[in-house]
């Protein structure tokens, strides 16, 4: 499968996404210090990937930063079409491309002065279609892993070179870091956090599901429903969130409806306060025990949470994972389309509003029991 991912955005009322958020901006000085960035402005260390930094004027936050897998020869003129089509939009006038990995076996391809660094074909499309979007001021380098010591080259001019400093002492990894944000060892250890747990868990639940949707469909009330959401928040934000299997076939049930899904939104604003956390840990801990087309539910709720946090990466994982879940679900591919296309975060704040059934209203709060 190939995956393709957003940077992080705190989703402020900012036209673009950029490093600068709620602490003052980090300058990146020199090739060595952008590349040490790359991982935390993913949220991951990516490996055999093409990542592209945009800007919209010299010295300026960066507007966006996208990545993808590295493509197979057949697929290079797609991926760069891909990568590049959601920056129609955003005036971009300069770009850097950087290819991590893509050696064949293994090798240190390209580490020759003479050599070409791998993956040239697809730096030469992205180039083109940059070009062809108006963007002509574009950088590109080669490095084999994004990591302390390792060497980058230039396809541009094989004699720059350079050695990258430790990823873990940028200083934009520690502005985010303070704001408790993780930077993972891979796309993967992201992608667990929401990982299913086993098949037989699964079945089981969703048995259990049907049964209980036979029981309770006709003669459960909405208002019991929203209890049922409002108590396991509460537990989540008490650090208590231990689940049973009729908790979780309840709970699935609850959001079925669409009212009380549509409410379950309103948890993601804002973005740091006791509420959202606690969401997102339910969202993410019933994506990972409810067997599909369930799981899509929260999923999808713990990719909008993500995607107003601003962790874009986290956002497109989930979204796939609802997607994967429930092909046909409609609020997930729309915002799923919405973060592949760039849309700031505050663009999509409207979505929180709709909390008809009274999740958040009146005196309730997270300390009180359900």
């Amino acid at each position: 499968m190939t995956h393709h991912d957003n940077d992080r955005t705190d989703g402020r009322d900012t036209s673009t996404n950029t490093t600068a958020t709620r602490t003052p901006e980090i300058t990146l000085t020199g090739v060595g210090d952008t590349l040490a960035a790359i991982p935390h402005l993913l949220g991951f260390h990516p490996t055999d990937s093409v990542v592209l930094l945009s800007g919209t004027e010299r010295g300026t936050p960066l507007s966006r930063t996208l990545r993808g897998d590295l493509p197979p020869d057949h697929l290079v003129d797609a991926v760069a079409r891909h990568i590049t089509a959601s920056l129609a939009d955003d005036d971009v006038t300069s770009a850097l491309l950087v290819i991590v990995g893509g050696q064949d076996g293994g090798a240190q391809g390209g580490d020759a002065i003479n050599d070409v660094p791998p993956c040239a074909r697809l730096v030469e499309a992205l180039r083109r279609e940059l070009a062809a979007l108006g963007v002509t001021e574009v950088a590109s380098y080669w490095v084999p892993e994004l990591a302390d010591g390792a060497r980058y080259r230039s396809y541009d001019d094989p004699a720059r070179v350079g050695v990258m400093p430790d990823p873990g002492s940028s200083l934009l990894g520690a502005e985010f870091a303070s704001r408790g944000y993780v930077t993972y060892g891979s796309r993967a250890e992201l992608a667990a956090l929401l990982a299913p747990d086993s098949e037989p868990l699964l079945a089981r639940r969703a048995e259990l599901i049907e049964s209980l949707r036979a029981e309770v469909t006709e003669s459960w009330p909405q208002a019991a429903r929203v209890l049922a959401v409002r108590a396991a928040l509460s537990a989540a934000n008490s650090g208590d969130l231990a689940l049973s299997d009729r908790q979780l076939a309840t709970l699935a049930i609850a959001l079925a409806d669409l009212q009380v899904r549509d409410a379950c939104l309103t948890t993601a604003l804002p973005p740091d306060s006791d509420l959202a956390v606690a969401a997102a840990v339910l969202w993410a801990e019933l994506t990972r025990a409810l067997p599909a087309p369930e799981r899509a539910i929260p999923a999808c709720l713990a990719g909008y949470a993500a995607y107003m946090s601003g962790d874009g990466a986290l956002a497109a994982i989930a979204f796939d994972t609802a997607l994967d879940a429930d092909p046909d679900h409609v609020l997930a591919g729309l915002l799923d389309r919405a973060l592949r296309h760039g849309f700031a975060p505050h663009r999509l704040h409207q979505l929180a509003t709709h909390d008809a059934v009274g999740l958040c209203a009146g005196e309730w709060s997270l300390d009180a029991s359900a």
